[in-house]
């Protein structure tokens, strides 16, 4: 805690105090302009107007501020010179004060009441000039405009990137892209401590201004992740003074949250704050079928009932952004929060033997969990010289997090006695801390070499426990022979090199990545550590190519590597119910992937077309294995057991058929080829997996839209076994109130109860059947309010010309 106090002071002493440095660096500087804003019709004083001031010579923004509660305003540290002033509210005309000059020690130059009138037609303008494609299209990225999805006020970044090709999510709400759970988050392009999937669920899409996905990075970035990486940008405001946004919403089950997002920008700085909030439970039914046959004697376990599962978070973000001068940027970060993971079931077991003709029934109970806190803080410093991007930037980043596990599982007879029960605890923190330098140098007109320098630290400690339940004393007794404790050491470091240019309508760039990594796991109780001394190489190409007017072709390729997390290496048993255990493997080794890409582009006038072919081999393939424990109990763990191959295409398709009427289409196509070796025989296994998504969107006034899509997922073959697929329906229904200020969004997924989720894993001694449905439809209403003519903006990156080329971290 005091670590955590520390934290904070450091970081809003630095935001208090660097903006002062600012605002004295021109002892000169006096001079001083005043008014008072009001409504030209009820005549009361309009609080919040913002007030640009100009250079009337090269027409460039001076500096700026926003009236009071009173309308009043004051410029203060104005050089001498002549200038004009523009006065805005959300809502009414702009009005502009031409030839105002500013004497060196002369007094204010006062405006005196300056009345607004109402323009509506100006505002509906605006807006409709702002809409844009939601996809877009870059060399080395998708890139996915949040603000153009019509229920992006009511969803999370998970619901937003389901409208993209690569990526598929299962049913609790995990993201997969190009089918692997195996990739890297950033915020704003910087690393975050919580696990990816977790990331997606609790960033709400009202504080998002794009995703993009790079599915194929280059060597400048960590090649962490088999599917690439996922960057969300968030949102900042362009608008000078105060203005923000403030979203609540409902739904079925209990489900309730909000957020809010406040923006104060000046001419040189810009503060912003953020929260959010969310709870959201997923009741559903479950059902299993297993059989297992030991030394002869099959065991059928049947189980069936009642599940759910909750997601429950707390964010708070803040930071601050500094333009020291016209070639030095500086910028500070804080992400902290609270996030909770839980489920929970009431089932009803049935176990018989043919053989000896038993039949058992049995209740069960259980409950699991994880929850803590956690700390995001980051630094960044960018400074360009005298040539276009020519540029030296420094990042430092930490993050921590402290957070507990655990499970409870009880066994009741019929008549409600508990004959038996286990409870597994896990606590540990986690500190991470990275620095990355890099430098960018333009050579010629059309060349342009980069490289840079990162290095990453990680430490975490987990410690378990295992309590059973004691019929004799009906209470939980911790087993002192079964507590493990695991230390993690990692450190990685990595240089890179980079050449890029063109040639005529040629566009060309290469490089490589050199990276060292030292990972020691420590078993305490095992006394025995596992540790590794690696060095790897990581090449990457892209190639483009403008064809005639609307078309391009582009190539590209990498090699990455996908670090087994923590969990799948501990050497240890840690039980998720009575029927089930989990067991890690220190010896996995990690998974080494080479892309290849090419993807063509096409515009019309109403319509374009995106087509992207793509070939994965993935080497030291990583499986979860599921075994016999005993005749009532599976193992899962995990290995290393071959090579998997993905040849695929994707292809998205808009078309706007008539001015109320846009339809898009996408799908991903690709044949699927697992080969390797299980208990030492040799196995073979491949399917043809497909998905679809069929999205209506239906202008149906100036303020109402409406959405209809379907979403289909085929079948899809593990080293075990399967996946069936899926379809479902979801309805959306948009209305914008008050100019646009206020917009109420009415969601209804799986319409029909469709999603299901069936698994059928299988071997020579057991076969296991289960399956999972939510209640559905799932209903929600969300209201979002943004006021003050809140209007977003990107954010730039380390290198000041893109949102970000940061990149997280890895499993172990």
């Amino acid at each position: 805690m005091n670590k955590v106090k520390l934290l904070l002071l450091f970081f809003f002493s630095i935001v208090l105090t660097l903006p002062l440095t600012a605002g004295s660096m021109d002892p000169d500087a006096n001079g001083k302009i005043k008014g008072k804003v009001i409504d030209q019709q009820s005549k009361n004083p309009i609080e919040y107007a913002t007030i640009t001031v100009y250079n009337t010579v090269d027409s460039s923004i001076v500096t700026g501020t926003i009236s009071d509660y009173n309308g009043d305003f004051e410029i203060t540290n104005l050089n001498a010179g002549l200038y004009f002033v523009e006065i805005t509210f959300l809502g009414f005309e702009m009005i502009s004060r031409d030839a105002i000059e500013v004497e060196k020690g002369s007094k204010a130059v006062d405006l005196g009441e300056i009345r607004l009138s109402p323009d509506k037609q100006t505002l509906k303008e605006v807006v409709v000039l702002a809409n844009q494609n939601s996809v877009e299209y870059q060399i080395d990225k998708k890139v996915v405009t949040v603000s153009e999805q019509m229920t992006s006020a009511s969803m999370s970044a998970v619901e937003v990137l389901e409208n993209i090709p690569s990526i598929k999510v299962d049913f609790e709400g995990n993201v997969l892209l190009r089918g692997s759970s195996g990739f890297t988050v950033l915020i704003d392009g910087k690393p975050t401590v919580l696990d990816p999937s977790d990331v997606l669920r609790q960033t709400p899409a009202s504080t998002i201004l794009n995703i993009e996905i790079i599915t194929n990075p280059s060597s400048r970035y960590q090649p962490d992740g088999t599917g690439g990486i996922i960057n969300i940008v968030t949102k900042k405001s362009r608008m000078l003074g105060f203005n923000g946004l403030l979203n609540l919403n409902g739904g079925v089950f209990g489900s309730y949250g909000g957020d809010f997002l406040v923006n104060y920008k000046r001419e040189k700085t810009n503060y912003y704050v953020s929260a959010d909030y969310g709870y959201q439970p997923f009741p559903g039914e479950s059902y299993s079928d297993r059989l297992t046959t030991i030394d002869g004697i099959s065991t059928r376990i049947v189980s069936e009932g009642k599940s759910e599962r909750l997601r429950n978070n707390q964010g708070l973000r803040a930071g601050f952004d500094w333009d020291i001068s016209d070639k030095d940027l500086f910028s500070l970060g804080l992400r902290m929060g609270k996030y909770n993971r839980g489920g929970s079931s009431e089932l009803d077991y049935l176990t018989t033997q043919e053989a000896d003709n038993f039949s058992m029934h049995e209740f069960s109970i259980n409950e699991s969990g994880r929850s803590g806190n956690y700390y995001n803080m980051t630094g960044s410093y960018l400074h360009k010289f005298n040539n276009d991007q020519h540029e030296l930037s420094l990042q430092l980043n930490y993050r921590a997090r402290k957070g507990d596990e655990y499970s409870e599982n009880v066994l009741k007879d019929e008549g409600q006695t508990i004959t038996s029960g286990a409870q597994t605890t896990e606590k540990g923190p986690s500190n991470n801390w990275e620095m990355r330098l890099d430098y960018t140098r333009p050579i010629g007109s059309k060349n342009m070499f980069e490289t840079g320098l990162q290095l990453r630290r990680g430490f975490s400690v987990d410690e378990t426990e295992l309590f059973l339940y004691d019929t004799d004393i009906q209470d939980f007794v911790l087993q002192q022979d079964k507590g493990n404790s695991i230390n993690y050491d990692r450190k990685i470091y990595a240089l890179y090199g980079i050449y890029k240019g063109s040639w005529n309508k040629f566009g060309y760039q290469a490089g490589l990545r050199g990276e060292y990594t030292y990972r020691d796991i420590q078993a305490v109780e095992l006394n025995k550590n596992f540790t590794i001394n690696r060095w790897d190489l990581f090449p990457s190409v892209h190639f483009s190519y403008q064809l005639p007017k609307e078309n391009q072709v582009m190539a590209n390729y990498s090699r990455r590597i996908d670090r087994p997390h923590g969990w799948a290496l501990e050497p240890f048993l840690s039980w998720s119910d009575l029927f089930n255990v989990r067991r890690g493997n220190p010896e996995l080794k990690p998974e080494y992937i080479d892309a290849l890409e090419m993807s063509y582009l096409k515009s019309w006038e109403k319509s374009s077309l995106s087509l992207e072919a793509y070939y994965r081999i993935k080497h030291n393939k990583i499986e979860r294995i599921l075994e016999v424990y005993d005749e009532e109990t599976f193992l899962t763990t995990f290995a290393n057991v071959g090579k998997d191959y993905s040849l695929g295409l994707e292809a998205m398709y808009n078309y706007t058929l008539f001015k109320w009427w846009e339809l898009n289409l996408m799908g991903n196509l690709y044949d699927y080829r697992i080969v390797g070796q299980l208990d030492e025989l040799a196995f073979e296994n491949s399917s043809f997996n497909w998905s679809g998504r069929i999205n209506n969107t239906f202008k149906l006034t100036q303020d109402i839209r409406f959405q209809l899509d379907y979403d289909y997922n085929s079948p899809s073959i593990t080293a075990q076994g399967e996946t069936k697929g899926y379809y479902a329906f979801n309805l959306a229904l948009r209305s914008d109130f008050f100019d646009k200020k206020l917009s109420a969004v009415l969601q209804v997924r799986d319409v029909f109860g469709t999603r299901k989720r069936i698994s059928i894993v299988e071997d020579a001694n057991f076969y296991n059947y289960r399956s999972w449905r939510n209640y559905a439809p799932m209903v929600s209403l969300s209201l979002s309010y943004r006021f003050n003519n809140y209007n977003p903006m990107e954010k730039k990156g380390e290198n000041g010309n893109d949102n970000g080329n940061n990149n997280g971290e890895g499993g172990f």
